[in-house]
């Protein structure tokens, strides 16, 4: 049989394949073999620019942003889904959450959001600790959300990109007026995420349901870091992007670290965790 194997992952790429045939903007741009080639190379050809490694560099970390105190949260039939656990996300630094698919990193995700409440313990944000917690509470305090599955949870399809694009925002006074959307702004506002984070779509006002998987990603990283959120959750903030923009999303994770915000990052990706994280559990 013959296979022909199509992937973002580089070490895979290398390590799988006998040829490696590299395509751009719909042109073969190179063919190598694994022995004539690196990741570094690979890199560079697949996006026409050099990629450099993420670079963390020691900082003091802040005051907490997120505190988890002796945390329960209880699944279908009175399971526990997380047990007990101690958390701290100080201001300043990445903390990285690794672990195989289902052990309770969608459990801790949800609770971040407001999406669930602790059976027992305590959650202290910015020092206050968490009550009753809705979605929206949490947004306005400063709180962003990448979602791991950014078809159910992180865009609505049917809606365009502008809609969504403005989701989490548009009562904010630089998006509406007297109560009402300014759509004049909120498509400028769409129009800056399309070009910074190189979002391919045919227009502002498409459906979202039209856009590929990355490009998805790509709306809701820039909707959420566009904002300079003083706390990021970011699950699974790279999954489906290429090496160009998982470069261009790391360098942003640091951009708020080094801004003084904080970062829970949850990834399956070990090599993504031990680039960014200061600390992980």
């Amino acid at each position: 049989m013959s296979i022909i194997f199509i992937s973002h992952k580089l070490a895979e790429v290398l390590e799988a394949c006998h040829r490696i045939l590299v395509l751009r903007a719909g042109q073969l741009i190179a063919e190598r073999t694994p022995a004539s080639t690196n990741r570094a190379e690979l890199a560079q050809l697949m996006v026409g620019r050099e990629i450099r490694a993420p670079k963390v560099e020691p900082q003091p970390p802040g005051e907490a942003h997120l505190r988890l105190s002796g945390v329960t949260v209880r699944g279908s039939h009175d399971r526990a889904v997380l047990d007990g656990i101690d958390l701290e996300v100080r201001g300043g630094e990445i903390v990285g959450i690794a672990g195989v698919s289902g052990n309770g990193q969608s459990a801790l995700a949800d609770l971040v959001c407001g999406l669930q409440q602790p059976s027992a313990g305590a959650v202290t944000f910015f020092g206050e600790e968490v009550g009753a917690w809705r979605p929206r509470a949490i947004v306005e305090r400063g709180v962003a959300r990448i979602p791991e599955d950014r078809h159910a949870v992180g865009l609505i399809g049917d809606m365009s990109v502008t809609e969504n694009a403005v989701g989490e925002s548009y009562r904010r006074p630089a998006l509406s007026r007297r109560g009402l959307i300014d759509w004049g702004a909120a498509r400028r506002f769409a129009e800056g995420i399309i070009g910074d984070y190189d979002v391919k779509c045919p227009s502002p006002a498409a459906a979202v349901r039209l856009l590929s998987g990355g490009n998805m990603q790509k709306l809701i990283l820039g909707r959420v870091l566009s904002q300079a959120p003083r706390f990021i959750l970011a699950n699974q903030p790279t999954r489906g992007l290429d090496v160009g923009a998982v470069s261009y999303v790391h360098e942003q994770l640091l951009n708020a670290r080094r801004a003084g915000g904080s970062v829970l990052l949850i990834s399956e990706d070990l090599d993504e965790i031990l680039s960014l994280a200061d600390a992980s559990s």
